[in-house]
């Protein structure tokens, strides 16, 4: 079932890349604005809970396991800001292609803090994914995708490794949705945290107009990127965490194949990016080599 969850996570993630793309492109300012807007949008998701909560199996936490969940929140919103930075450096593919550090960095992680060793078919599934994910990314790369980008990224993806294995152990002691929740809390704080400097509000002041036209895409962002982080915990929760981010290496794979089925569109082609059909057989032959990387982690 964790390989189920492992997958959804980065087929929706690959819609937000997309989108994300096109809103650093023609919506934001500034690329961290993305962080902020998305914080806020996910406000939007504590609406209902006040109605689920008595039916939930609620427990009460230790302040060692909330902190936990909450350092995990704010890794992973310190993530989206450098993943939004890199995005003004390099195009969707080329940066959904870097969070394939993440595997590389959970096992090390996991082996230093909890002595956890995968079996050698798991470790040939990880090194396929890496591989083919890597050789995607070589084929596709052009000019604007710079050092910048790479050295951004490789930070994002090691906040978001630390994060995973934080949120494996909060997970052993409390329910996948009560954690997520947490987490989610600290997501937010961090996220709407710049709006109380001065300057930050009157940058947000002067787009507010573009902000309000595009405030329907920002949402849909919003629940597809919160759909995928929680398939994403949900794998980690009953999952190994080093296996949900090998998994998580197909998202350059979803992101080719919805980036060209959105050129096929005319309604939507502004999302698609035209070097997705460049090498398209030599990208459906990686593709398939995830596909087998992916069975040889499950």
């Amino acid at each position: 079932m964790w390989l189920f969850y492992a997958l959804m996570a980065p087929f929706f993630f690959s819609i937000t890349h997309i989108l994300d793309s096109f809103c650093v492109e023609d919506i934001f300012e500034r690329p961290w604005m993305g962080m902020v807007t998305s914080a806020m949008a996910s406000i939007i998701v504590f609406i209902p809970l006040p109605y689920i909560i008595p039916f939930l199996n609620w427990e009460s936490p230790t302040w060692q396991i909330i902190g936990l969940a909450l350092i995990a929140g704010a890794l992973i919103q310190g993530s989206h800001y450098l993943y939004f930075q890199s995005l003004s450096f390099s195009e969707a593919g080329i940066v959904a292609a870097y969070w394939n550090l993440i595997p590389v960095f959970v096992p090390i992680l996991s082996f230093l803090i909890f002595r956890d060793i995968l079996n050698i078919t798991q470790y040939i599934g990880i090194t396929i994914l890496i591989v083919a994910s890597t050789y995607m990314l070589l084929i596709d790369h052009n000019s604007r995708a710079g050092k910048t980008a790479f050295l951004l990224m490789v930070l994002a993806s090691f906040l978001q490794a630390c994060a995973y294995i934080l949120l494996d152990y909060v997970y052993k002691f409390i329910p996948f949705f009560q954690g997520y929740i947490i987490m989610l809390i600290s997501l937010i704080l961090v996220g709407i945290t710049p709006l109380l400097f001065p300057s930050i509000q009157s940058i947000f002041k002067q787009s507010f107009s573009r902000l309000k036209k595009a405030s329907k895409i920002i949402i849909t962002i919003e629940g597809f990127y919160l759909l995928a982080l929680a398939s994403a915990q949900k794998a980690i929760s009953i999952g190994d965490p080093a296996l949900v981010a090998a998994v998580e290496t197909t998202i350059p794979a979803f992101t080719l194949i919805i980036s060209v089925l959105l050129l096929g569109h005319i309604r939507t082609a502004k999302y698609g990016d035209p070097k997705s059909e460049h090498h398209l057989q030599i990208k459906l032959t990686l593709i398939s080599a995830m596909c087998i990387g992916v069975w040889f982690v499950s």
